[in-house]
């Protein structure tokens, strides 16, 4: 089944193969995350909690069919992940791991509500199956909260990645060439920027 995606001022369209995707849905409540959203200020991105529902694709299972040349890049390390968002109207598009041998494309489970009802998105995706990195989450905690990621949730994104090896699904990607390298140039934060985000963002816990 094809899900069609959009950011939010629609210059930026595409698809995903959405077969074989329930299970992997998670909210993410990284600083990282967070410092990401407000530096695209687009912290409505984030729930109450400062978490960002994150759907897996496998990298040749996502087409942009519009607006290619609206996506950038930004890492907020040097080695970090590719952040691929539409600079048109800094919707985030999709997270990229540090190099293509890892075959994984985080996509936010909103860009896909601006085509499909909330409901369609959760009846093929699946509900939310962890919140991790609570250690990070700003106000009470939500139900499930992990401190980082369990060890059950990891396993089943590993499988995932192996499923996207073996099946030659890591390739072709819309992020990165057959040669390995990036296909959008990312712009990556200086670390006083990277400081500069980090007020904006849930502090490290001691409850948990």
């Amino acid at each position: 089944m094809q899900m069609a995606f959009e950011c939010d001022c629609g210059k930026v369209k595409g698809t995903v193969d959405a077969n074989r995707l329930k299970g992997y849905r998670a909210v993410c409540l990284c600083d990282d995350c967070q410092a990401y959203a407000h530096y695209l200020k687009r912290a409505d991105t984030l729930d109450a909690n400062g978490g960002t529902d994150i759907i897996p694709m496998m990298p040749s299972h996502m087409k942009i069919t519009e607006g290619m040349e609206q996506l950038k890049s930004v890492r907020l390390y040097r080695a970090g992940m590719f952040r691929c968002y539409a600079e048109c109207c800094k919707t985030p598009i999709g997270n990229a791991m540090a190099s293509p041998k890892m075959p994984y494309i985080g996509m936010p489970a909103r860009v896909f509500e601006k085509k499909s009802s909330a409901a369609s998105v959760n009846e093929i995706f699946g509900p939310v199956n962890e919140r991790m990195q609570a250690q990070f989450a700003i106000g009470p905690l939500p139900p499930r909260a992990q401190k980082k990621v369990s060890f059950g949730f990891m396993l089943r994104v590993l499988k995932f990645m192996l499923t996207a090896k073996i099946t030659g699904a890591g390739y072709p990607s819309p992020f990165f060439t057959s040669e390995g390298n990036p296909t959008l140039v990312p712009y990556v934060l200086t670390k006083e920027e990277r400081e500069s985000l980090r007020p904006l963002c849930g502090t490290l816990r001691t409850d948990i």
